[in-house]
């Protein structure tokens, strides 16, 4: 089964934590032409945790399959409609213990990540990450989804006879031809480093049952937007989640395209 991962056309599936411009990333895919799949086992973590303040929470029960069985069915075997690919966006949080992760077997796993300050404090503005107690510690960091990303980051690696790619969403922006064009051939993709990568503004058909409530910054683009990369200062009160969050964050960046790491 191993010699079956580097099969151009298995699916791509990207994991990441939240707030790591991944749907920045999904479009990218989508303008390249992948039908995208966006967050398929999200309904399964809203219903498994009951986190019943998440915006969209009832739109995306109802839209969405909660079994993570049947999820992990439609994820190896994608309804492509007219395309050739197909691109998943994934989150790290949403792989509960439950979830036997057996299914990633039949996709190409890939890695996208954004340093631990950055996705706090984008996070820190829709969840309350602060620790109440030196116990609370882990628990904040897991709504963080880095610490799940090291399973699945051990299990793409002990399933695959290639080197894992991983990518910076940072590296993306600055250099989006290079990195870009680097991942694809990785994944057996065809890209053109001549064209730029654009997209429609808006809704897009194959957006999850939340985007309204998610991607409103997301729906304003068409591209991919020249970065300045600058260091983010994390209050004090989440230090000890950055913390925590740093060394899976750092084992998995030792591994990535495009360039020397950033841990600041």
């Amino acid at each position: 089964m191993k010699d079956q991962l580097t099969t151009p056309l298995l699916p791509i599936a990207m994991w990441s934590p939240p707030r790591a411009r991944s749907t920045m990333m999904m479009r990218v895919f989508e303008s390249l032409g992948c039908r995208v799949m966006d967050e398929p086992f999200y309904a399964y973590w809203l219903a498994a945790t009951q986190k019943t303040d998440d915006p969209g929470y009832a739109a995306t029960l109802a839209a969405h399959e909660t079994d993570w069985r049947v999820v992990a069915n439609n994820v190896v075997r994608p309804d492509l409609g007219s395309c050739h690919r197909s691109y998943q966006k994934h989150m790290a949080i949403h792989m509960l213990d439950p979830v036997d992760l057996s299914f990633m077997r039949h996709l190409h796993n890939c890695f996208l990540i954004r340093h631990p300050a950055e996705v706090i404090a984008s996070m820190a503005g829709f969840r309350d990450l602060v620790p109440k107690h030196e116990a609370d510690i882990e628990a904040a960091a897991h709504l963080v989804g880095i610490p799940q990303l090291e399973r699945i980051f051990n299990h793409a690696n002990d399933i695959s006879t290639d080197p894992v790619v991983v990518i910076d969403a940072n590296d993306v922006l600055e250099n989006p031809a290079a990195v870009l064009g680097a991942f694809c051939q990785a994944v057996h993709l065809p890209f053109d480093t001549e064209t730029p990568v654009q997209w429609k503004a808006g809704r897009h058909p194959d957006d999850g049952a939340w985007a309204d409530e998610w991607y409103q910054a997301v729906y304003q683009t068409t591209g991919l937007k020249p970065y300045e990369r600058k260091p983010v200062a994390v209050p004090t009160a989440l230090q000890p989640v950055l913390d925590y969050c740093l060394p899976v964050y750092e084992k998995i960046a030792r591994h990535k395209l495009g360039g020397p790491r950033h841990d600041d």
